[in-house]
């Protein structure tokens, strides 16, 4: 636990210092999160017996910091669909293409490639000035579900989520980590604003807890269920107590997805 609770507070600090810093400095971070997060799937699928093309999505996130300095948010999509069709082109052309191996390959682009292209669009401050307020609610929203979830289905959970993905999960805790996410989110937008950082209104807030907090527990079960077909524990180990950059961030990453679309619809 004193292992867990030093790597989080190392973690932390890095994010305030991304956020803080921005510029070339916290797009290379991006980049590099993003290039691990992928590496550690596809490592993930081949330890399962798949064999992912795992080339093209690599060298999209090296291209996407590069890509994204000389044309802004209009490069990603184009980058995504390239390194797509350079996976399927791949697969196809192999002596045994197999659909399993084309969804191994394409799963990390959806999960990582493209979760971490919306946190570059954050980041910048110029194009887009709520995107600061954003990456703090979204890994508030995220890191809070967490802690409330697993302290309280620790000591009170009884009612199993699902079972045949993550044995450990209860209904007790999903519920304790949605009330938890919506009010410290709650209390960072108060923060925020009190800061002079540019907020969305306080009832997108709230709904932004909401619906973040529901994909962050979908995109924690689905690590869990990539982690249980793949028969492994970790995605990796460069966080002692926390396993690889995809354990930290699993619900990070569904998060961030939900809170840009929901920001394109509503805020």
């Amino acid at each position: 636990m004193v292992q867990r609770i030093i790597t989080g507070v190392v973690g932390i600090s890095a994010l305030i210092a991304i956020l803080y810093v921005r510029g070339w400095l916290s797009s290379l971070a991006v980049t590099l999160i993003c290039l691990l997060g992928l590496y550690e799937e596809y490592q993930a699928f081949k330890t399962g017996g798949h064999r992912p093309a795992a080339w093209p999505g690599l060298c999209a996130a090296l291209l996407l910091w590069p890509a994204y300095a000389w044309k802004g948010p209009n490069v990603i999509l184009p980058l995504l669909v390239l390194a797509m069709l350079l996976i399927m082109l791949w697969i196809v052309r192999r002596k045994e293409p197999s659909w399993i191996d084309a969804a191994a390959s394409l799963y990390p682009l959806l999960t990582v490639f493209l979760p971490m292209s919306l946190f570059l669009i954050l980041l910048d401050g110029e194009r887009f000035p709520i995107g600061i307020t954003l990456v703090v609610l979204t890994f508030v929203i995220a890191f809070s579900g967490d802690i409330f979830a697993y302290f309280v289905g620790s000591f009170f959970g009884k009612h199993k989520l699902c079972p045949a993905v993550s044995p450990k999960k209860t209904v007790e805790g999903s519920v304790a980590g949605l009330v938890g996410g919506v009010l410290t989110c709650v209390a960072a937008f108060y923060l925020c604003a009190k800061g002079g950082l540019p907020t969305p209104g306080a009832v997108d807030a709230v709904a932004l807890a909401l619906v973040g907090g529901v994909a962050g527990q979908v995109g924690d079960l689905t690590a869990s269920l990539v982690k249980r077909h793949c028969g492994i524990k970790d995605f990796g180990s460069i966080f002692p107590g926390h396993g690889g950059i995809m354990d930290r961030m699993d619900s990070v990453l569904f998060t961030l997805v939900v809170v840009c679309a929901y920001c394109l619809l509503y805020v």
